[in-house]
């Protein structure tokens, strides 16, 4: 029996993944009676992703070689990749809370694990709702460690290139700089600075789907679009203002990410050097981080 778990309205229709960190399976759009397949349908055989959203707590991207400085204590995670990455939750079993025929919350414990790869116990929780043509994703984050923590979350949703033949897709993300990376794996090498021509999507551009971007950017103003301009679909993009960061992620494949996040990659070393907006939240005991993206399909 498949544990997904599905929303819809007659605009939206969403399958989630509860046994899997609550990773979005699908996402249909409805528009002039035709339901369109914004994001890679993973319930297809032989996908070529685990899920086509997914959340990234309790920080988001990557540490680097899994260890940091915290509070002047070092700490240290594994790394099954080059370095740590995308939290610790998108692989685990969530537990339901709620669920209607157009909303599902969910929960998360980390105590309920001996392997979780965080120093500091937390609880998460992940909300989806539908209101007409509006995807809407909650997550908060809590301490229920007895120390200082440190803390940040993100989407990490991807989108198909084309919707129906023929498309391009146009995009206008405002952010104010990017993060160097020379040595091209996501560990940014010096504070943030004006993008290149080919990272730059503040005026509106439309992707390349040949030119490789994985960049992380600062100043995100919380809003942006994407327009499919064959197939006549825009997605508007509303964070809460704690989304300071995104990720854009335009790989050689058949679909791209847009990736809106708290804190920039490597965020928990970058969190007291000079010239930096690392984005991490220093949580207190008991204390909460919660974070709002609204996909607003018109």
């Amino acid at each position: 029996m498949s544990s997904l778990k599905l929303i819809s309205n007659n605009l939206l229709e969403v399958a989630i993944d509860p046994v899997n960190g609550t990773g979005i399976k699908s996402l249909y759009f409805k528009k002039n009676n035709r339901w369109f397949e914004v994001m890679p349908d993973t319930r297809k055989n032989e996908p070529l992703l685990d899920a086509c959203s997914f959340l990234m707590i309790p920080y988001s991207n990557r540490i680097k070689n899994g260890t940091f400085f915290f509070e002047d204590k070092k700490y240290y995670l594994n790394y099954p990749e080059r370095h740590s990455i995308h939290g610790d939750v998108r692989k685990r079993q969530w537990e339901i809370e709620t669920e209607t025929e157009d909303k599902l919350r969910f929960s998360f414990n980390s105590s309920d694990y001996d392997n979780i790869n965080w120093p500091w116990p937390f609880h998460a929780a992940a909300q989806y709702s539908l209101e007409k043509n509006r995807f809407i994703s909650v997550i908060e984050i809590k301490n229920l460690g007895s120390k200082n923590m440190p803390a940040g979350c993100g989407w990490h949703p991807f989108f198909n290139r084309k919707l129906t033949d023929g498309d391009s897709v146009y995009m206008k993300m405002q952010v104010e700089s990017v993060y160097p990376d020379t040595d091209g794996d996501c560990i940014p090498c010096a504070p943030p600075v004006e993008p290149e021509p080919e990272q730059d999507f503040t005026q509106g551009k439309f992707i390349d789907p040949e030119e490789y971007i994985d960049s992380c950017f600062s100043g995100y103003n919380g809003n942006g679009y994407i327009h499919w301009t064959e197939s006549n679909i825009k997605l508007n993009y509303s964070c809460s203002e704690n989304c300071s960061h995104l990720i854009i992620f335009n790989p050689d494949k058949p679909f791209f990410a847009v990736e809106p996040v708290t804190n920039a990659n490597d965020g928990v070393n970058l969190f007291n050097k000079k010239g930096y907006n690392s984005g991490i939240k220093v949580l207190a005991p008991g204390k909460k981080l919660t974070a709002k993206f609204i996909m607003e399909f018109v």
